[in-house]
């Protein structure tokens, strides 16, 4: 893949550099995932390294990037701009490493992260991960994942996705994560009515639904049950992470109108319920789980199923 050009997330590729920048997060994740998974597959040896948000210092990328002893391949991964990484990369894009490859996740135009995209794309793939906001995009969103499983959609299947998953890019390809598992060929209309009435006995909202019911355990048998037959780990999150959202934003104003809230009224309804009881230090210290709960799904950790039942744990308050 050429440098200097330009590719959607769905064409993510490894290569020397590439700068993944856009608003919409979950498709920041597919992206660095899918270039991931390529280059664990061309390497079973590679070494991963992962510099979170706000811990990169000057020079970290040039001690992280140098071959080791052993010259393993290397795919390091920088969640955000940080001071001195405008400098890093300027001098690593002049003479790249062999077998190392760098991917830095830009989620927006300012400050260090403006200048890096700005000084650095004609020397990058460019993987462009903007949120998607019309519906003739996440029309195109829904049929790539099911065709991504070797599935056809039903136009009248797709509208039924659009209209019940319309806020959150997770939660809709969580439901298409199901919904895949679930199709012998053709998704149609009758498979995603029969599936979110509850029908199927695992999707992400039930489990959601039975860890903020207090069910701990029904949460971790749907979890794990899940887990067992594909479920992914990273739109599962993203679906958790939605209701843990609306729960944040409700506690911070109560009194407030659903679409204040970005919710539907039933929506609304609900997280008034689930919100019974908690308080404030606990939905703080949910959330901050939740953030590593994400970051462990999107690789940071070995054991990604261990960290999402952690979460749901704390998500039905159980000791």
């Amino acid at each position: 893949m050429s440098l200097g050009k330009t590719v959607y997330w769905n064409g993510a590729v490894p290569a020397s550099l590439v700068l993944v920048s856009g608003t919409e997060s979950y498709l920041a994740s597919r992206a660095i995932k899918s270039i991931k998974t390529a280059l664990r597959e061309a390497y079973p040896d590679l070494e991963v390294s992962e510099i979170s948000e706000g811990e990169y210092s000057p020079s970290m990328l040039m001690a992280v990037a140098a071959p080791s002893l052993f010259a393993q391949p290397r795919l390091i991964v920088i969640h955000s701009g940080g001071e001195g990484l405008l400098e890093d990369l300027l001098l690593y894009a002049k003479e790249p490493f062999e077998d190392c490859f760098v991917v830095v996740r830009i989620p927006n135009a300012v400050g260090q992260n403006g200048k890096i995209k700005t000084q650095l794309s004609k020397s990058a793939l460019n993987v462009s991960c903007e949120e998607i906001k019309k519906d003739s995009e996440r029309a195109d969103f829904i049929k790539w994942e099911f065709s991504s499983y070797g599935l056809k959609v039903e136009p009248s299947a797709i509208k039924a996705l659009q209209s019940a998953f319309s806020q959150d890019l997770g939660e809709l390809a969580a439901a298409c994560n199901q919904l895949a598992s679930a199709s012998e060929g053709l998704v149609t209309l009758k498979l995603v009515e029969d599936t979110f009435q509850g029908r199927l006995e695992t999707n992400a909202f039930k489990i959601a639904d039975a860890a903020l019911a207090g069910n701990a355990a029904e949460a971790i048998r749907l979890f794990r049950h899940g887990f067992s037959t594909g479920i992914d780990p990273v739109p599962l999150t993203a679906a958790l992470a939605m209701r843990i959202r609306q729960l944040a934003r409700l506690f911070n104003d109560r009194n407030a109108a659903p679409a204040a809230l970005g919710m539907a009224p039933w929506q609304l309804d609900k997280a008034r319920r689930e919100l019974q009881g908690w308080e404030e230090q606990e939905l703080i210290e949910l959330v901050d789980l939740l953030a590593q709960t994400d970051a462990d799904v999107k690789g940071a950790s070995r054991d990604p199923e261990f960290s999402i039942e952690k979460l749901l744990l704390a998500m039905a308050r159980a000791n």
